[in-house]
């Protein structure tokens, strides 16, 4: 069953393009970052794509074929009527004592798999 907290800020930023700064616990990792809309997910994934389609070469079909099964997941993604994932643009993924700097790539986290949230973003410092 997914949290009702985090179902309105996913409904939100899919509805109205509002983003919200949120801290997830997942995995026993702590991640900080903005709710986004699914269209920022997608956005992305196809960016990292072709990025990706770039290094590998034109010659390389892996990241082609990867492509083509993404667009087809986003597809289906969107189609379905249980909203069961949250899109989130993270800032930093603290794991033990280090955080690691993604600066804004969006992830989409499983509902069911957040351990817990509050509202804002964390900061660290080098102590």
């Amino acid at each position: 069953m997914s949290d009702p907290g985090l179902d309105v800020l996913s409904t939100y930023a899919d509805e109205r393009g509002a983003t919200c700064p949120i801290t997830l616990v997942v995995s026993g990792n702590m991640v900080t970052g903005h709710v986004v809309g699914s269209d920022s997910f997608e956005a992305d994934t196809s960016r990292m794509v072709d990025v990706a389609q770039e290094q590998a070469g034109a010659e390389d079909g892996a990241v082609e074929a990867f492509s083509g099964m993404m667009s087809s997941m986003l597809d289906a993604v969107a189609e379905a009527e249980d909203d069961t994932f949250l899109h989130v643009s993270v800032q930093e993924v603290m794991t033990g004592a280090e955080a690691i700097n993604l600066g804004g790539s969006v992830f989409r986290f499983r509902t069911s798999e957040i351990e817990g949230y509050t509202i804002g973003t964390v900061e660290t410092t080098k102590g």
